[in-house]
């Protein structure tokens, strides 16, 4: 690792810690008071049911056709 990179490290740690001490140290007199988040509506959609896809027509599998190799060799 570089010094550089070393260095811009501690910097940005230190900017990091600074504004949180100073965030935490301006709330610290003031209590807190949220209001609660207002929640949107939410739109849904209703779509038509569809009618269910007719069944495939079950057709039995074709069996496999065998077919057997006689070889032919002949002696020379």
């Amino acid at each position: 690792m570089s010094a550089a990179a070393t260095a811009a490290g501690y910097l940005y740690a230190s900017g990091r810690l600074r504004g949180r001490n100073a965030r935490e140290g301006e709330h610290a007199q003031e209590p807190e008071q949220k209001k609660p988040a207002k929640r949107r509506e939410l739109k849904v959609a209703v779509y038509e049911p569809q009618p269910p896809a007719p069944a495939p027509v079950q057709r039995p599998k074709p069996a496999p056709k065998i077919e057997y190799r006689t070889r032919r060799w002949k002696p020379e």
